[in-house]
């Protein structure tokens, strides 16, 4: 690790109290408390006005709450401050024979929430109703189809009890001596003799 960014790191860690989590290519990661700091070392020995403003582009899209660019003095040249300030980056100055400064602060930024898909949330939320009414809905057919059941079976045991109290007693066959009796019975009796 170069000399410069030891320098960055123990300015981070100990003056201003951050935890240092690791490096990134170029990028020095710092924890403030629950926040994410990023820092972007660009040391070099002549700098490029595009170069610059590339990293500076890369950093806001950075995942952190604070970004910084760590130049050497003679990059500051190249530094607008009213860009940076509006843009919430800061610029941290490494001299190697004089130390670190913070020229610019760095404005805390807001996390990046995702962009949600409305669509796929109203279509998520549709599937799930529909699924919920569904259940619902043959629980409820369960529940009537049992209770029609119950009922359909209870009038029909009602109305075969009535059936049987109100049906007529059938006659019990009469023995043959009735039918001897009968007149036309007994004449036809005789001819058979």
């Amino acid at each position: 690790m170069e000399f410069p960014k030891l320098l960055v790191i123990r300015y981070f860690s100990e003056t201003l109290g951050m935890k240092f989590v690791g490096e990134e290519g170029d990028v020095l990661w710092f924890e403030d408390g629950l926040n994410k700091v990023a820092v972007d070392v660009y040391l070099s020995e002549v700098y490029e006005e595009t170069e610059l403003y590339k990293r500076v582009a890369a950093l806001a899209g950075l995942n952190a709450a604070k970004t910084y660019l760590a130049v050497l003095p003679d990059g500051s040249a190249f530094v607008d401050p009213r860009f940076f300030k509006n843009q919430g980056i800061g610029l941290v100055l490494v001299d190697p024979a004089g130390g670190v400064e913070i020229k610019i602060y760095a404005k805390a930024r807001q996390a990046q929430v995702p962009v949600v898909d409305v669509n796929k949330v109203a279509e998520a939320v549709k599937a799930a109703v529909l699924e919920s009414l569904k259940a619902e809905i043959k629980g409820l057919e369960a529940a009537l189809l049992d209770k029609l059941k119950k009922y359909v079976d209870q009038r029909l045991e009602e109305f075969r009890r009535q059936a049987a109290s109100q049906a007529p007693t059938q006659p019990e066959r009469q023995t043959e001596a009735p039918a001897l009796d009968n007149e036309w019975v007994r004449i036809l009796r005789s001819r058979s003799r």
